[in-house]
């Protein structure tokens, strides 16, 4: 396990990483969804946040990264989130699966930013017009899924900073409330509404995915040739008693 020796600084696997860390090249294709918000609360129980809907419906977000190399090493990972509200603040992605393909980083993710990774096998492509991806948990196939990238390329880049919530039952910093902020740059960006399709295994995850309305099209998709920016510290959000899960 990782452990904190000062402020914004951790100790993990013999080395020393101080945050913020610099994402200094990444590759990056998501779609966003939408699905009944009765079907994804069971998805939040003993966390304590709850979906962002709009027009009662919540909205969530299936993402495919790979990672040239950087502080945390070379990998691909696979996120699974649900916008939601916390305590305070701004609606923020909060994700309920995070597989990765190194180990490292699932050390750091789930200790200092308290994020759900665990360990995958996988096939991520990116070609120019689409991306495809499986994630297998040792033998099992858990998800295949192949996105078509959207038809508006920007001309231009883009500078977003996606809110963030987590929460962990383990880890370096179990049952906190984590919210943190994700600043990036984004480059060669297509936009759209391209198509979508998946296939699932018996797997939490797949079902995770379908609660959450992957099994169908999504309302857009994003690809970017190239993601870029810094990842800093997650801060602790108090939790009221009304709110605390039990």
């Amino acid at each position: 396990m990782a452990q904190r020796v000062g402020d914004g600084v951790w100790t993990l696997q013999g080395r020393t990483v101080t945050l913020p860390v610099e994402i200094t090249s990444a590759r990056l294709t998501a779609a966003v969804f939408t699905s009944r918000a009765a079907a994804v609360r069971p998805l939040l129980a003993g966390v304590p946040l709850r979906p962002f809907t709009v027009l009662g419906r919540a909205v969530g977000m299936v993402l495919c990264v790979h990672y040239d190399e950087w502080a945390l090493g070379a990998y691909d990972e696979v996120g699974v989130g649900l916008l939601v509200r916390g305590p305070s603040g701004p609606p923020g992605l909060h994700l309920l699966d995070l597989p990765v393909t190194g180990a490292l980083t699932r050390e750091a993710g789930r200790d200092f930013w308290a994020l759900p990774k665990w360990l995958m096998d996988a096939d991520l492509r990116f070609a120019p017009a689409r991306t495809d991806v499986v994630v297998r948990d040792g033998a099992a196939e858990a998800v295949r899924a192949s996105f078509r990238h959207g038809g508006v390329r920007l001309p231009f880049p883009l500078r977003a900073a996606l809110p963030a919530w987590s929460w962990l039952d383990d880890g370096a910093q179990p049952r906190t409330l984590l919210r943190g902020l994700v600043p990036m740059r984004l480059s060669g960006v297509r936009l759209g509404r391209g198509a979508f399709r998946a296939s699932f295994g018996a797997h939490p995850m797949a079902e995770r995915m379908k609660a959450l309305g992957m099994a169908g099209q999504p309302l857009l998709t994003v690809h970017a040739s190239r993601l870029h920016g810094p990842l800093g510290e997650f801060r602790p959000v108090a939790v009221p008693s009304s709110e605390s899960p039990i």
